[in-house]
């Protein structure tokens, strides 16, 4: 059904629209809040085979003929990574992949563009370090790093997600000055998985499956950093897609900080009955994203809501965990 607080959409309702790298963790719940807005989604992913039993699950949930994997608005949310230790490859394949998305879409006569970044491109994590992140704050250090001999993944990773963006935004307002580009930039995503069966625990979900199985020793590098309901993140997707007075913006996905001692503490709440040691290193962020408000209040405004907490988030993480378990959610 159409977003009660967004009735008269930039995209309009049971427009088609296109979401690569669907079958992924985001993807996957933004075709989801997509569907559920009302839209028609044309959903891309790398393997047709691995992602049949997306269609079928959303062909049960919304009916026939309103997702297909194979526009009137696009939101990439793919990102290849492949070899993200070789910076220049990597950088490439990012910046290509984004530019060449966007052409192809204003080719098609699509003019609503959402790109998924990274609150990497802002910041890489800084335990301890008390600081203040706006809009326009771009990760120069990481862009520095990955000049260097054998740059780290995460420096790599949040690069390309920096030059990305800055190629978008270059290329609209020299060629595309009527496409309205909106960029997501959230941080870990924790909540609900559409299909464990098929998804496994994706990416930032191992953050709930590693506590849960006590397995402290994989998570050990893992910093302090701020999350984002996956669910709030791909509402936040379809509100940069959707509501007209999104106009070139970078929208913050988020809601709080956390850290592998904060999701220990949840599920010690949630589940009682079980027990889990303390985790061995309880650094902290302390870094505050200005426009966190932002995007808070778009979430209010369109859905009647603002961040959903980390302790509901994790109680979603874990809900087929706990099922494995005999253990009531």
């Amino acid at each position: 059904m159409p977003i009660q607080g967004i009735p008269k959409p930039a995209v309009p309702y049971g427009s088609l629209i296109v979401v690569s790298g669907a079958t992924g963790f985001i993807g996957s719940h933004v075709v989801d809040q997509a569907l559920a807005a009302g839209y028609r989604v044309r959903g891309t992913t790398r393997n047709l085979k691995k992602g049949a039993w997306e269609v079928n699950h959303f062909k049960e949930k919304y009916g026939e003929g309103l997702f297909e994997l194979c526009a009137s608005g696009f939101i990439h949310v793919a990102n290849d990574m492949t070899g993200s230790r070789d910076a220049d490859k990597a950088i490439s394949r990012a910046v290509d992949g984004v530019l060449n998305a966007a052409k192809a879409s204003y080719t098609a006569s699509v003019r609503r563009f959402v790109f998924t970044s990274s609150s990497f491109a802002v910041t890489l994590p800084k335990p301890g370090v008390r600081f203040t992140l706006h809009e326009n704050t771009y990760n120069e250090e990481a862009v520095e790093m990955a000049k260097g001999v054998d740059p780290p993944g995460d420096a790599v990773y949040a690069a390309s997600k920096v030059l990305a963006e800055r190629a978008l935004f270059n290329w609209a307002k020299e060629n595309a000055p009527d496409m309205v580009i909106n960029c997501l930039c959230p941080n870990g995503n924790i909540g609900p998985i559409i299909s464990t069966a098929n998804q496994g625990f994706p990416t930032s979900t191992i953050f709930v499956d590693k506590a849960w199985h006590h397995d402290y020793e994989a998570m050990k590098d893992a910093p302090p950093q701020h999350y984002i309901n996956v669910q709030d993140d791909a509402k936040l997707h379809i509100i940069a897609l959707a509501d007209p007075e999104v106009v070139s913006e970078r929208v913050f996905g988020t809601a709080g900080p956390f850290n592998m001692q904060d999701i220990v503490e949840c599920l010690r709440k949630l589940f009682p009955q079980k027990h889990w040691d303390d985790f061995p290193d309880d650094k902290q962020d302390l870094s505050t994203f200005e426009p966190r408000e932002r995007a808070e209040s778009l979430l209010q405004k369109a859905y009647g809501h603002g961040h959903t907490s980390l302790l509901e988030s994790v109680r979603d993480n874990a809900r087929d965990l706990a099922r494995s378990e005999g253990l009531s959610v």
